[in-house]
């Protein structure tokens, strides 16, 4: 999908950090179901090793190296499990056995500065003899390990599936859909994800506020305005698909299961529409007077300007 801005400003005092844009990310999901009964004797004692826990565990890989870029290991996590890749985020959802919860993990991939530099120096030494010329282009065979963010969240809901809804030009905030256990399909706000989410007492500051970055809270909560299917069930959710539009604000949205479901949704406003409440009887009205008083300014100069020639 497109992308508006390749950097991401971290809101905090640090230097803005590239995004780990890689089009070959595979995103897997797999579930640890521990050691078996054995391992309970075990835990009670306190000998239980760490690879024996259950748990779920994210990798992204590289499709075309094979190479894994990151490992997530969620522990006493079950499954089933549900990933989904928005540009740098991957987004997981699972079910955690000791919270008895379920929980969204968020695992976002920014490039190292200083990886990235000698990744780049070295490219442009050997295949360019030298030259300077712009970033070098991507490439699996030479890109370094990314730098990771991550936070996890509490979520009151089972989920069926995980998409994503995008726009034409990126500019719009991503918006992560999630079919529901109770058939209706939720959009997840892509702030409610940010990774950069600050989780201390202090006070936003104003590059933060800027940015739109809002404190860390462990619950995510659903808007109830936020869901593209209203107050309808959608029976056996089973999945969507999601289409951009020609307005860069607004996203088709198709979901289907026994019931078929289309809606549109607008993730970060309709910015680039008119409002039902706009006056356009108002609107039409004014260019109708402007337009009446340019062709009576215009007949005026041309009759001023005939009498000054015959005089």
């Amino acid at each position: 999908s497109p992308i508006h801005s390749a950097v991401a400003s971290m809101g905090d005092g640090r230097p803005p950090k590239r995004k780990y844009l890689n089009p070959n990310i595979i995103a897997v999901a797999t579930v640890r179901s521990g050691a078996g009964a054995s391992s309970t004797k075990r835990a009670v004692s306190g000998n239980l090793a760490k690879g024996d826990l259950p748990a779920v565990v994210l990798y992204l890989i590289d499709g075309v190296t094979g190479k894994i870029l990151v490992r997530v290991a969620q522990k006493n996590g079950h499954g089933p499990a549900h990933v989904v890749i928005s540009e740098n985020l991957a987004v997981m959802h699972y079910f955690n056995a000791k919270g008895n919860n379920y929980e969204v993990t968020c695992v976002e991939l920014f490039e190292d500065p200083l990886r990235a530099a000698k990744a780049d120096a070295e490219y442009l030494h050997t295949a360019l003899d030298g030259d300077s010329v712009a970033t070098p282009p991507f490439s699996s065979a030479r890109a370094p390990l990314p730098a990771i963010l991550q936070h996890t969240f509490i979520f009151a809901h089972s989920v069926r599936f995980l998409d994503v809804a995008g726009t034409r030009m990126g500019i719009t905030s991503k918006l992560i859909l999630a079919g529901l256990s109770s058939h209706q399909l939720a959009g997840i706000g892509r702030k409610l994800l940010d990774t950069r989410r600050p989780t201390g007492e202090e006070a936003l500051t104003k590059e933060q506020m800027a940015e739109g970055i809002v404190p860390y809270h462990p619950v995510l909560t659903l808007d109830p305005k936020g869901y593209p299917s209203y107050n309808q069930t959608i029976l056996q959710l089973r999945g969507s698909i999601s289409s951009q539009t020609y307005l860069e604000s607004t996203s088709l949205v198709f979901a289907y299961g026994v019931d078929l479901f289309f809606t549109r949704v607008t993730a970060s406003g309709a910015f680039d529409l008119l409002s039902s409440e706009f006056n356009r009887i108002f609107l039409v009205g004014t260019v109708s007077i402007v337009f009446v008083i340019l062709a009576v300014t215009y007949r005026w100069s041309r009759q001023k300007r005939l009498k000054l020639l015959w005089s």
